[in-house]
């Protein structure tokens, strides 16, 4: 298992080895979408960006071609939370 820490929340979860970082925040009843975007996301795709993370500490893959595509004019440590698999402990700030 590994942990991943949202610093804005302060909030600490457990995450399965390979798991998708949003899927295992849903799990843990936790949510990683600003305001309205609650309810009107693209479910995963990576269409939106509603679920635009930093990654403060900890690895990750490269970006995928979705998230080059949609996150081309932000920093590198800027991923979308439903593309990323959680392969390492993470300190993550959400909204940035």
């Amino acid at each position: 298992m590994h942990k991943v820490h949202f610093e804005r929340e302060n909030r600490t979860i457990q995450v399965e080895p390979g798991e998708n970082l949003r899927q295992a925040a849903i799990r843990n009843k936790f949510s990683i979408y600003p305001h309205i975007y609650k309810v009107l996301n693209c479910r995963g795709r990576g269409l939106c960006t509603s679920c635009t993370v930093q990654i403060i500490a900890g690895k990750v893959e490269p970006r995928n071609e979705t998230e080059t595509e949609k996150l081309a004019k932000k920093p590198d440590g800027f991923r979308l939370a439903c593309q990323i698999a959680v392969n390492d402990d993470l300190i993550v700030k959400t909204h940035p």
